[in-house]
């Protein structure tokens, strides 16, 4: 298996470019597609399958056993390695398929859903597909092949969406999203099949599976608590103050979740394979980390600020006036979704320095703070829970930064500091386009579409316009990045920037600096 002979930082900026140009397609046909189901299928539904997604969410952190992550850090990739990898993840897939099965019966007496039964089991066909494409997808990542990465994904959720709404427009319920989510494994599995060069062989290699678990057991023990961490207030919403909360949160938990998960964790894909190459040179390993971390905030930090400014609009427009309730919880989540949008890299940093362990640590404490905040809130409703939530999160965001940046030994005043001028920005532009949203309330313009659109573009203007004035350090970085693809479009519009920059990014400390490209 080998790559093309292209300097490391172009296959980087090219698979951030790819990545990027189809995600914003994906992120755009999924709000479409959101803005028509929530309109003919009531949040109790939604709620429904909320409940059953929270099922197998939690075996999916152990499906693969970090077989995926642990493939992209090896050094070399023959094929006995990859196939031993995909008939590791094809047995613990297969295994945790079967346990999904046998789990269906208990979870709807738990949530007293007899419904769940049914969900349950076409879920888990999905959940098997799944599995089945993790080493091709590894591969892809591993080979800096975002752009076949990222049209495979795309296949998936166009045919998943084309399924769901067809579904919805024919009168389907939980059906609808059930065979959205089976039609979007399926076709992404398909697609990825065919993109990544992998051939399968009769193979399996005790001593690399052993490696590879020695690596993935830790990482999955995190995503397990994570998972805890993360979904624990969704089953005690569920259990306690019923579907409909429960689809109301997690309407706006999925809103506040977009950017985490269709752009943080989208560059975290892409930087990835290219910090693994050089996980011993802690100064180049420091320099791409802040780049990402500031490119991250350059896009969501505006985004979700922006959404926390034109919830109640939003929601009106987009999901329609029955799901206003979700108006409220956007307040309290996108602002946290921003912060939480820098935190998602850091597993960079434990798994490039083979420090899964004390990712694990940290997780089993962290899980156990921000259980007992949902117990807390959960006397005050949905919004109690989100607010106890956002304390705990706050209260634990110091250590979260400084326990990892400690083992590439970067400063967390440094990294801060380096977020600052976006973070600065984002408020501006937030202050700015809340003063324009009561201004219009004052002269009687209360039409959810006007103020959406107007905000929207009164807040884009103001954020542009002070990045291109102040010249932050990370419009050098972007400028470079996008100059770095192989798309001729994009080249220009990275040298267009580059004339607005004002010259190479300030990095705080000799630590964090490096000649060298990523």
């Amino acid at each position: 298996m080998t790559t093309a002979n292209r300097p490391l930082g172009q296959k980087t900026a090219s698979g951030v470019v790819w990545i990027t140009s189809f995600q914003v397609a994906r992120q755009l046909l999924q709000i479409a597609s959101v803005s028509i189901l929530a309109r003919r299928i009531p949040p109790g539904v939604y709620g429904l399958v909320g409940m059953a997604v929270l099922v197998t969410n939690l075996l999916e952190t152990i499906r693969d056993v970090g077989t995926g992550t642990a493939l992209i850090r090896e050094r070399e990739m023959p094929n006995e390695l990859a196939s031993t990898g995909f008939w590791l993840n094809c047995m613990t897939g297969a295994a945790v398929t079967l346990l999904l099965v046998l789990a269906a019966r208990p979870a709807a007496r738990f949530f007293q859903q007899p419904e769940l039964v049914t969900i349950l089991y076409f879920l888990a066909i999905s959940f098997f597909l799944s599995a089945l494409a993790t080493v091709p997808m590894a591969i892809l990542s591993r080979a800096m092949q975002f752009r076949r990465l990222a049209l495979g994904r795309t296949i998936g959720v166009i045919c998943g969406t084309a399924v769901a709404v067809a579904f919805a427009l024919a009168g389907g319920k939980a059906s609808a999203l059930v065979a959205g989510n089976l039609m979007t494994s399926f076709a992404t599995l398909i697609a990825v099949w065919i993109f990544a060069p992998f051939r399968i062989m009769a193979v399996f290699r005790f001593n690399d599976a052993r490696r590879i678990l020695s690596f993935g057991l830790h990482l999955t023990g995190s995503h397990v608590f994570n998972y805890f961490s993360r979904n624990a207030d969704n089953v005690l919403v569920g259990r306690f103050l019923g579907s409909t909360p429960l689809g109301y949160y997690q309407m706006g938990y999925t809103l506040m979740a977009y950017p985490l998960q269709s752009f943080s964790m989208m560059l975290e894909q892409v930087v990835y394979p290219a910090l693994a190459v050089f996980s011993d040179d802690h100064m180049r390993l420091r320099a791409g980390y802040l780049r990402t971390c500031q490119l991250i905030a350059l896009v969501t930090f505006p985004a979700m600020l922006g959404l926390a400014v034109t919830a109640h609009p939003f929601v009106r427009v987009f999901l329609g006036p029955k799901w206003l309730p979700v108006a409220g919880l956007l307040l309290i989540f996108a602002p946290l979704g921003a912060l939480q949008t820098l935190y998602a890299p850091i597993n960079l940093i434990f798994s490039t320095q083979g420090r899964t362990d004390i990712l694990f640590r940290w997780q089993v404490f962290a899980s156990i703070c921000y259980v007992l905040s949902f117990i807390v809130g959960l006397r005050w409703g949905i919004m109690g829970v989100a607010t106890c939530y956002a304390i705990a999160w706050i209260a634990l965001m110091f250590p979260s930064f400084a326990i990892p940046l400690r083992l590439i030994s970067l400063p967390p005043k440094i990294f801060f500091g380096s977020m600052w001028p976006t973070t600065l920005h984002s408020l501006v532009m937030a202050a700015v386009a809340g003063g324009w949203m009561h201004g219009l309330r004052l002269l009687g313009v209360h039409n959810a579409a006007v103020q959406l659109v107007s905000t929207a573009i009164v807040g884009t203007v103001v954020y542009t316009g002070l990045v291109l004035w102040r010249k932050p350090p990370v419009l050098y970085e972007l400028s470079n990045l996008l100059q770095g693809s192989s798309s001729r479009i994009v080249q220009a519009i990275g040298r267009f920037l580059s004339k607005a920059t004002a010259g190479p990014p300030f990095r705080g400390a000799d630590e964090a600096s490096s000649s060298q490209k990523v």
